[in-house]
């Protein structure tokens, strides 16, 4: 009788215990966050190779490390590019790496040819962006750092000590501020009766304080060479659109053309008229508007006055010419659904760009006769533009938390730097600055458009590329936006 009272008690004794915590699948919302007690980057690194071709890179690349020089992460320091930022922050995403190097614009196929899921760690220092850091495995990563694309191999698990690293600090302050600043030339097309006018704005920022923003007509843009200029001009008399582009280091001539200007002369074919959709460093993209049809062409900046433009093969390489056959087929397809008779001759130099959600997408066009009048069915290729036809054309931000802070956006442009965007509206475009992910709470000025007025060109700055932009933007007769 005593031992069963005894093992009553411990019994009773158990159950009360057990009461005073709650099992781990009885818990209600109550979630704790992950502590990362070692940095995710933790180590040294040495930077392995450039993975993306020279045009890439774009500007502000030149201050980071050349291949074989070496990285430091740890959880009080990051040292990068001979620069180093005291107490930095990461943040950890998993992503579809098919996908998130679609965003990218670039192919690595070599070192990531399957479809996985992998993380990505994103660096802040003082809420600046300083790049993203793809890992393939434990050893490799993939850094996205001021539009470039470099390869780092891990030789230490651990940094070196802290004690040099905050020399370099101190001697690189200089440099480190100047990557404060960003700058973008924004190329704008805007109706103009029956055709188009273009203009130029300059839009630069340090340290997310706004700059004057600056404008001119006529589109202004950098090229490896130096600046240059495009112009479109109507032929006094005949309605034929001409397409001009000029280096700005030579001037204007009344009595014949300058050195280094080329020209494309697009002769009339009834109401033929021509439109800019794009504009990079080296390549253009025009449409051929013909009453309701339109064909497209991308030309080089070179050889403008060829007329002739490139064709899928030549730009877009093998893959990019199945992609391009195979969208192509798909609006065949639903074109003969229609019962519209078509030549299904292909025209590989149909081939444009067009804008959405933040990013350039290649397209292609077939022309077809509707009810005896011209039209275009026009259709995206599912390819990455490459490298040299769009440096840069990164979206930082997810297009989901631009909406809900800009609702009635249409198009957005971040910086490499991920300190400012630009947001295009139907009405207006707002310059807003960037704080972590997301935009922050007003914007930092805004800016009044025209009807149908749109962005044709994005080419950005950083560092003290800045200052250069913007001292031979003033030097060529730009002035400032009035209010």
């Amino acid at each position: 009788m005593r031992n069963s009272y005894r093992l009553l008690l411990a019994l009773l004794s158990l159950l009360l215990l057990g009461g005073c915590a709650n099992p781990s699948w009885t818990a209600t919302g109550k979630i704790v966050p992950p502590v990362y007690d070692v940095c995710p980057l933790e180590g040294k690194w040495t930077v392995a190779e450039s993975l993306a071709p020279e045009e890439y890179q774009g500007d502000g690349g030149t201050d980071l490390p050349a291949e074989g020089r070496t990285a430091q992460f740890t959880r009080g320091f990051a040292e990068w590019g001979g620069c180093v930022w005291n107490k930095p922050s990461y943040k950890i995403k998993k992503v579809n790496s098919t996908e998130y190097l679609m965003t990218r614009y670039i192919a690595l196929n070599s070192y990531l040819s399957m479809n996985k899921e992998v993380d990505v760690v994103t660096i802040f220092a003082n809420a600046r962006f300083l790049g993203d850091f793809m890992k393939i495995d434990e050893d490799t990563v993939i850094a996205f750092v001021q539009n470039r694309a470099l390869l780092l191999q891990k030789t230490s698990d651990l940094a070196d000590s802290r004690q040099p690293v905050a020399n370099t600090h101190i001697s690189d302050t200089d440099r480190e501020s100047d990557r404060d600043a960003s700058g973008i030339f924004i190329g704008m097309k805007i109706p103009s009766g029956n055709g188009y006018t273009y203009e130029t704005l300059w839009v630069a920022a340090d340290d997310k304080k706004l700059r004057p923003v600056l404008t001119r007509s006529n589109i202004f843009f950098p090229r490896i060479s130096g600046f240059w200029e495009l112009q479109a001009r109507n032929t006094s008399g005949s309605g034929i659109t001409e397409l001009f582009a000029r280096d700005i280091a030579w001037k204007d001539s009344a009595d014949q053309r300058a050195p280094g200007e080329t020209s494309l002369i697009q002769a009339p074919k009834g109401n033929t008229s021509l439109a800019i959709d794009y504009i990079g460093n080296d390549y253009i993209a025009v449409e051929n508007i013909t009453g309701g049809a339109c064909s497209f062409q991308i030309l080089p900046v070179d050889k403008l006055s060829s007329q002739t433009g490139i064709k899928v093969a030549d730009l877009l390489g093998a893959r990019g010419l199945t992609a391009y056959h195979s969208a192509r087929e798909q609006a065949l397809r639903s074109l003969r659904d229609e019962g519209i008779a078509i030549d299904e001759a292909t025209d590989e130099e149909n081939l444009g760009l067009t804008r959405k959600n933040g990013h350039w997408y290649l397209r292609g066009g077939i022309d077809y006769q509707s009810s005896g009048t011209p039209a275009t069915r026009d259709f995206n290729i599912n390819f990455i533009p490459p490298a040299n036809l769009i440096s840069y054309d990164t979206l930082y931000l997810s297009w989901r938390s631009i909406k809900d802070r800009v609702p009635n956006a249409l198009d957005a442009f971040t910086s490499p730097n991920q300190d400012i965007a630009i947001i295009e509206t139907k009405n207006k475009l707002y310059i807003y600055g960037i704080s972590g992910d997301q935009l922050d709470s007003l914007p930092l000025e805004e800016i009044e458009l025209s009807e149908g007025e749109t962005i044709i060109m994005a080419e950005w700055a950083t560092g003290f590329y800045v200052d250069d932009w913007e001292r031979a933007f003033l030097s060529n007769d730009a002035q400032v936006v009035s209010d």
